[in-house]
């Protein structure tokens, strides 16, 4: 994981679209000998409120506007890092509007054993949308106390992003 994350640093800087990043994480994460995979959804938000964003085998970030929580649509989800070498990752580019919540999720937070991932986004999402009226921190906060959702079997992790 550090490897990946100071690996992109260097293609960040370069204004390097999110997409040109996920493509070079992957080829960095398929030249590893150790064969390790990896998820990721790699993105900036600009001046103009847009997210450019691209995703490798990852859960989508969820956006919670006017109430409601989805998972942001994207025209292409790519595969996990470190399974096909030589793919070109897509950028989404979706615009957000002030007072809107992104909420970015490690796997951990919605894979259970025996359960479709959608029943887990979807558990995320509920518990993302019955905290709307609160402040972005406890927003985040709220769903790891949610005991449905806690007790996770893989490390899990929550970024909340308001945008003003």
């Amino acid at each position: 994981m550090a490897q990946q994350r100071h690996a992109l640093a260097g293609p960040a800087h370069t204004g390097a679209s999110a997409g040109e990043i996920t493509t070079c994480l992957n080829e960095l994460v398929c030249s590893d000998p150790t064969g390790q995979t990896a998820t990721v959804v790699v993105g900036h938000l600009d001046e103009d409120k847009v997210l450019h964003w691209a995703d490798a085998g990852h859960p989508a970030p969820l956006l919670l506007r006017d109430g409601r929580t989805e998972p942001l649509e994207t025209g292409q989800r790519g595969p996990l890092l470190g399974a096909p070498p030589g793919d070109a990752y897509e950028t989404s580019s979706p615009r957000v509007r002030p007072g809107d919540l992104l909420v970015l999720c490690t796997d951990g937070m919605v894979e259970r054993r025996g359960e479709d991932v959608a029943e887990g986004i979807a558990r995320l999402a509920r518990a993302v949308a019955a905290a709307a009226s609160l402040q972005p921190q406890d927003a985040v906060d709220a769903p790891l106390a949610d005991p449905e959702i806690a007790g996770h079997e893989d490390g899990a992790c929550v970024l909340g992003i308001r945008v003003d």
